[in-house]
């Protein structure tokens, strides 16, 4: 074998190897995947890596949970180092080993997901959906909200709700729905993948041009109680906060 053929094997090899491991995200999300298929299967319906389009935008979940008991909406983050930030704050911080990184509000990223699921199953009460945020435990939260938790604590997190705020039938309509919209794909899964990359452009410029990203309304400089941030002049109407 030449030389060359020698190193176009090697080169090809490790594309390949690229190509097919999976990357951080997705390894997470199927850790996820089989703490939430220990649950009993009779009493929770699990969906992993829900696509949905609403108003004209896809949204991706990566699990949805469905019970009596409510409707999880989980966003998974396979991050490490310490991470820390404010429950409104647009961005928080990863820091690893001093080398500090923005990461977009999970909190809020899961917010925007559970409105998507509002208006593709407004039928129910908005009560009835539950936010939680699952860290890997590689990262060190410095956060405490009862919706951030580490991926071991989730079934426990689910478990903990215990009233009953949906029927059977419920239960069987929301999931039935849910899988009837999910268009996951690899080619859907691409379009979502830019279609967000744009929407996080479009939110940085109007933060950089001083309009609220949200509704559109001015950013006004406030010093608040962990220092100066940029205020939506919407307040209370519109709670969007930008750290300085």
């Amino acid at each position: 074998m030449s030389k060359a053929v020698l190193l176009l094997v090697i080169v090809l090899f490790f594309i390949l190897i690229r190509i097919l491991k999976p990357s951080k995200g997705r390894m997470g999300e199927r850790a996820v995947s089989r703490k939430l298929n220990r649950l009993p299967h009779y009493k929770y319906k699990v969906i992993n890596n829900l696509l949905i389009n609403s108003c004209g935008h896809s949204t991706q979940i990566d699990h949805v949970v469905v019970s009596q008991y409510g409707v999880f909406v989980i966003e998974t983050k396979n991050y490490q180092g310490l991470i820390y930030g404010g429950y409104n704050t647009d961005y928080w911080t990863q820091n690893i080993y001093g080398k500090k990184y923005e990461l977009y509000n999970p909190i809020i990223q899961n917010k925007g997901h559970i409105k998507a699921l509002e208006r593709l199953l407004k039928d129910y009460n908005a009560g009835v959906f539950v936010s939680i945020v699952a860290f890997s435990k590689r990262a060190k939260l410095l956060v405490n909200f009862d919706e951030v938790v580490y991926w071991n604590k989730i079934n426990r997190l689910i478990k903990s709700y215990y009233q009953e705020c949906l029927s059977q039938e419920d239960v069987y309509q929301i999931y039935s729905v849910l899988l009837s919209e999910n268009k996951t794909s690899r080619k859907n899964t691409k379009e979502h993948v830019r279609s967000t990359r744009k929407n996080v452009k479009r939110k940085k410029n109007a933060i950089s041009k001083g309009y609220c990203p949200i509704c559109g309304s001015t950013l006004v400089l406030r010093d608040g109680k962990y220092g100066w941030f940029y205020g939506c002049q919407n307040y209370p109407n519109c709670k969007y906060v930008h750290k300085v």
